[in-house]
């Protein structure tokens, strides 16, 4: 739900292009600010990325602490109906 809302509140681009900061993501859940959060949120990341529910790239690779992703046109329609963005 967090990456929906981000996409939402950066205006719902047609590719479902998220920047997400790995940190920020981990604090806005509520999760420890140390390695333990970044690794429960990089975790959950793969598990969406399994059920193909988004793509993610990690620019300055699996160490880095900003992953771009792209949320599938399935999630991206289901958005928009539930919030009503067409």
């Amino acid at each position: 739900m967090l990456l929906v809302m981000q996409w939402l509140d950066e205006g719902a681009d047609d590719e479902g292009a998220v920047a997400l900061s790995v940190p920020t993501a981990a604090n806005e859940l509520g999760l420890e600010p140390d390695r333990t959060g970044l690794l429960a949120v990089m975790a959950a990341l793969g598990e969406l990325e399994d059920r193909r529910l988004v793509r993610v790239a990690w620019p300055a690779g699996t160490g880095g602490s900003e992953a771009h992703v792209t949320l599938s046109g399935e999630l991206r329609r289901d958005a928009r109906r539930l919030f009503g963005r067409t």
